[in-house]
């Protein structure tokens, strides 16, 4: 049975006839750019939002900012650009973690409308190298599960201030908390995309298993997904303390 799903409306998304309008209507790829609210659902811009005012409260902390499923890479070039008119002359870089494996034919979509979250390493490169961010945007091409701990012994400096976690598989979830949360400045956000939700239920679980019991998971006011987020060093205030 589904549960959140029930609470959807079709008001965040554009509809069919719009999307076959803006078709029709011969627009050139420079318009999708320079006015993209024209186009774009609210849910979407929430999306961006959401990432936004998570990053725009890390100002002023020290590290690097990390998605762990960067698929398209359009939430990590977003938050390296939101670096280039916040933070021009900080070290704050965006680390994007992704296998960039294509699944095999038989293997399943993870997704409720059975998308297959797929991106070729060597296109999304492109896109970074052509708007001259390979500075600012650093793709790393391994397993989470199984190379992330040796990635973080290699390079044991590394610190971060946000981590937007947007797998929702939970070995990959409980993996990067593993690792994520020791390298989190204190005051840093990890951001979950499908918290509470049920199309990814192994994210709940490894979010359950492994923040402190008394970390406060917020959701966002604007609600779809990401769903929630934590800050690290906020506690619930027990009866005691009040």
């Amino acid at each position: 049975m589904r549960f959140e799903g029930t609470k959807d409306t079709p008001l965040g998304m554009p509809q069919a006839e719009a999307v076959a309008l803006f078709k029709r209507l011969d627009y050139q790829s420079e318009d999708f750019y320079e006015n993209f609210p024209c186009f774009v659902g609210a849910k979407t811009l929430a999306r961006f939002l959401s990432l936004y005012e998570c990053y725009k409260s890390t100002l002023g902390i020290a590290g690097h900012i990390a998605e762990v499923g960067v698929f398209r890479g359009a939430a990590s070039i977003f938050l390296a650009k939101l670096t280039l008119l916040y933070e021009p002359h900080t070290f704050t870089q965006v680390h994007g973690f992704d296998w960039f494996r294509q699944p095999p034919a038989d293997e399943p979509a993870v997704s409720s409308g059975q998308q297959t979250y797929y991106e070729p390493y060597e296109r999304l490169r492109q896109i970074v190298d052509a708007q001259g961010l390979q500075r600012h945007v650093l793709l790393h091409r391994l397993n989470v599960i199984t190379e992330l701990e040796g990635f973080f012994r290699e390079h044991s400096h590394l610190q971060f201030k946000l981590v937007f976690l947007d797998a929702g598989e939970y070995q990959i979830v409980a993996r990067a908390l593993r690792e994520f949360w020791p390298r989190l400045a204190n005051g840093g956000i990890v951001i979950f995309d499908q918290f509470n939700h049920e199309v990814a239920p192994g994210e709940t679980q490894a979010v359950r298993e492994l923040l402190p019991q008394d970390a406060i998971v917020r959701t966002f006011p604007n609600g779809w997904m990401p769903t929630a987020y934590v800050v690290k060093g906020e506690r619930v205030e027990h009866p005691s303390q009040i």
